[in-house]
């Protein structure tokens, strides 16, 4: 029973964290996982992986920063809006400064539920081993195929492997493997002792919380629809985003977005706006390594590096 209980805690927390997936983010609202410890790098606020997945994914960038001094952040987000995702990353990333100072060794992996975004962002220090092609080919191969599956914490975790190999020039390590294999994605900890009893009312658990997911997120997709200026019914649709310029730390950014109403055909368009980068207290740290903050310190910090917007994204 008390593995039982487990799982109606977990799937409340998965049903929690879909309701608030509506909620749009941007760089300066995305929890920092270093204020939670050096030894944190993953951003999950809408719960879209589970705990396993967290564990693994903090597990894979320690071992990858202890042995490469490479920092891998890993940010899961129901939405951005209708930011660009490229942007998003770009001021994301320094923001926080991912990566040693001075060696920009930060690879930053960002993915977005309800616009399907995925996108790898690296530091210059660390292009010429994760490059453009190498970081489509990972998303494409390793990380796609799950998202289209609805395997999310899958994909990243595959992702996160792929990055690690690349990056040590080699296969991962047993510790990694045993931890969460790619045929296996269970959570960790030994269920032998579940009760078969607990199956059926389990299924009539998750059925009933996949109903309400469902009617939730219908109503958050019809609110969020803009209301057509012709016939007023919310049925407008995105068909474009023209991107005229991206932020930097001189200028915001700013571009045009176009719709069709679904109901009458009527088309408009509105120019969008975001805003200028700005440098965090953050950047400007010194680097901090594995060690030098043991589990359970009170918070932490990245190392200080940057990006010039290499890696690669794409759509699933």
């Amino acid at each position: 029973m008390k593995t039982f209980f487990r799982k109606i805690v977990l799937f409340v927390a998965l049903l929690t964290g879909t309701m608030v997936q509506s909620a749009e983010y941007t760089p300066s609202t995305v929890p920092d996982p270093k204020k939670e410890g050096q030894q944190y790098y993953v951003s999950n606020p809408d719960a879209i992986l589970s705990d396993s997945d967290v564990v693994f994914l903090n597990r894979c960038a320690a071992r990858l920063e202890a042995q490469t001094q490479v920092e891998l952040c890993v940010v899961a987000l129901g939405s951005i809006g209708e930011v660009d995702c490229f942007d998003f990353c770009y001021e994301l990333f320094q923001r926080w400064g991912i990566g040693g100072k001075n060696k920009n060794t930060g690879v930053l992996v960002c993915f977005v539920l309800d616009s399907h975004d995925i996108r790898i962002m690296t530091g210059t220090g660390i292009e010429g081993v994760l490059t453009d092609a190498r970081c489509a080919s990972i998303i494409r191969t390793e990380m796609v195929p799950s998202f289209k599956a609805g395997r999310y914490g899958e994909g990243l975790c595959l992702g996160a492997l792929a990055i690690y190999e690349e990056c040590t020039d080699g296969e991962a390590p047993e510790e990694l493997l045993n931890m969460k294999s790619v045929t296996n994605r269970g959570s960790y900890g030994d269920d032998d002792d579940d009760d078969e009893d607990d199956v059926t009312t389990v299924n009539l658990v998750v059925w009933g919380l996949v109903l309400l997911f469902f009617l939730s997120t219908f109503i958050a997709v019809w609110l969020d629809r803009p209301k057509c200026p012709n016939c007023g019914k919310r049925k407008g649709k995105l068909t474009k985003k023209d991107v005229h310029t991206h932020a930097n730390y001189k200028h915001g950014g700013s571009g045009i977005c176009y719709y069709k109403c679904e109901n009458c055909g009527h088309e408009w368009n509105k120019p969008y706006t975001t805003p200028k980068l700005t440098h965090s207290s953050s950047s400007s740290g010194s680097s901090s390594s594995w060690s030098s903050s043991p589990a359970g310190s009170s918070g932490g910090s990245w190392g200080g590096g940057s990006t010039s917007g290499g890696g690669a994204g794409s759509k699933w």
